[in-house]
């Protein structure tokens, strides 16, 4: 016979269903809780990473310690650094504060429904020149001009005139060494050669630009000027574009203007990335205690700490390309005593075409060629012929002839009419504000090759097959400049400036897959437009250039 629940059981199985069911409220709204709380927490992230990109790109816009500048999730989503489709509050008010480090990361602080009294509020704009060059993105790195009165380097306001590149007047900046990054200001002087220096590297911005070369031999930029020859060429006409410049092609269009003939520099498309710029190390790389054979075998060496780019000492020789490359890659590791962020700059070893940005550059109105102090066989580039591998020295003339008559880069005494200065005729700009050891010097490796060939460099086989790498190096296909025609060569300072004052050249092939630039101390026919080859193994007369590419 079935037996029936009693009352009792029947309230206790309703007694066990309702603690059932509060339990599970509990858990559902905990789960709730903590699912909002994991929202809230991803939405915090995602306004400090952003914010902390503003600030990395930003922060030389508050030259003063102390200074703030206050952003609301709305501005961030303007910049483009917040996507409009988060579901985040306006109201969120991020604070950034100016006390060092340069990065942006170490020193945000944000409040959310307000903002935190005793900072200045407001964002300086900073210093653009008349040449319409982008304006220099600086980083971390420190702007400086040179003081002539004191003969040394001081650190700028970069929202006061630091540049003028109608002038010949390239901007320079420079990273500082670490235990004085808190302690410099605005109008210190910095020392950058002797004992300790007091800075790390030195770089030169070259800005984002197009480029045609109307004649074979470049044009005149005045009636005083000779007609171009290819031991005299003229000049190279470059206008400055923003980083929407390439169009169909690669052509560049300006307003009133038509692209034909013009072209925007391939060394301003880096991977994915188009830059407003580059900088380029202002002297041939240099070490603390190594002179050559570095260990370097990816992009952690920790012998990469110790790289400088100053001058008035030795160039970093006899090591094969791989070494230089992953040197310059390792300047960006974690930690690194540059304080690079490698989230906003891309640090790597020159590529043939970025040398090609600074010759190109160097022989228009806005480089050497067009600086008033030269006339005649002075517009070239003077060669450094120090017989000890010295940087920034200068052989005073831009003859052929061997001599070891030198002075230095920071010498600005007026040689005579048309001659310039014997320390400034060396560099890019035929003043102390260009890069130095691009004719004479050392040789300097670049990152051009033929065909992905190995070589001697010391790469695997695999380094040209992964897709990261593609960015890093120039491939060519073709054997001579007179195959130059399918593009590869466009910017590079080979085809078209071909032999351009005598300077060698002499073009990659399987056997030497190899670009090297520059030229040599005791190299007759070195320059800025010289090019050669090699195995691109260890070579004593070898040296290699820094470059940092600001992405994002």
């Amino acid at each position: 016979m079935k037996k029936g629940f009693t009352l009792v059981e029947l309230l206790g199985v309703i007694i066990i269903i309702s603690l059932l069911a509060l339990l599970t409220s509990v858990a559902v709204t905990k789960l709730v809780k903590d699912s909002k709380q994991q929202i809230s927490n991803v939405q915090i992230n995602l306004i400090k990473s952003s914010a902390e990109m503003w600030g990395a790109d930003n922060l030389d816009r508050l030259p003063n310690k102390g200074e703030c500048v206050y952003l609301s999730v709305s501005d961030l989503k303007n910049e483009g650094l917040l996507d409009n489709s988060e579901k985040l509050d306006d109201n969120i008010i991020v604070r950034i504060k100016n006390e060092l480090n340069e990065n942006g990361k170490e020193k945000l602080e944000y409040k959310i429904n307000g903002v935190t009294a005793g900072c200045s509020n407001g964002v300086k704009d900073l210093y653009k020149d008349e040449s319409k060059a982008n304006i220099p993105s600086l980083r971390g790195l420190v702007p400086v001009i040179y003081d002539e009165e004191k003969s040394s380097w001081k650190i700028i306001d970069p929202t006061e005139e630091w540049y003028d590149y109608d002038n010949q007047w390239w901007a320079n900046a420079v990273i500082l060494r670490e235990d004085l990054r808190e302690e410099k200001n605005i109008g210190d002087i910095v020392t950058v050669d002797g004992d300790n220096p007091e800075v790390l590297a030195m770089f030169v911005w070259i800005p984002r630009y197009s480029y045609t070369i109307k004649d074979e031999y470049g044009r005149k930029l005045s009636e005083s000027d000779l007609e171009p020859t290819q031991e005299l060429p003229g000049s190279i006409d470059i206008k400055f574009v923003g980083v929407d410049s390439i169009k169909e092609n690669g052509l560049a269009t300006y307003e009133g203007d038509t692209p034909s003939g013009w072209l925007t520099h391939p060394a301003f498309t880096f991977g994915n990335d188009e830059l407003s710029g580059i900088w380029v190390g202002k002297f041939e790389t240099s070490h603390v205690n190594i002179e050559y054979k570095l260990s370097c075998i990816n992009e952690s060496c920790e012998e990469a700490d110790n790289l400088r780019i100053l001058p008035n000492v030795k160039s970093l020789r006899y090591n094969n390309v791989s070494k230089f490359f992953f040197a310059s890659r390792s300047i960006e590791r974690d930690d690194n005593p540059f304080g690079i962020n490698s989230s906003i700059i891309d640090t790597h070893m020159m590529k043939n075409s970025e040398w090609g940005a600074v010759a190109y550059l160097s022989q228009s109105k806005y480089g050497k060629y067009g600086n008033s102090d030269y006339t005649g066989a002075n517009k070239e580039v003077y060669q450094n012929k120090s017989n000890k591998y010295i940087t920034g020295n200068s052989n005073g003339t831009p003859s052929q002839e061997i001599t070891l008559e030198q002075c230095k880069y920071d010498d600005i005494t007026d040689r005579g009419e048309g001659a310039g200065s014997c320390g400034g005729g060396a560099s890019t700009t035929g003043n102390i504000y260009g890069i130095y050891d691009m004719s004479g010097g050392e040789f300097e490796y670049v990152m051009g090759n033929y065909n992905n060939v190995v070589g001697l460099s010391g790469f695997r086989e695999d380094f040209f097959g992964t897709k990261k790498n593609s960015k890093y190096y120039d491939k060519y296909t073709i054997t001579t400049t007179s195959n130059c025609t399918n593009g590869e060569c466009k910017g590079h300072a080979l085809s078209e400036t071909n032999k351009w004052y005598g300077n060698a050249a002499a073009f990659v092939f399987v056997d030497s897959p190899w670009f090297l630039r520059g030229g040599h101390d005791n190299t007759q026919n070195a320059g800025v437009f010289s090019f050669n080859i090699n195995y691109g193994d260890s070579y004593i007369a070898c040296s290699f250039r820094i470059v940092f590419a600001p992405t994002t």
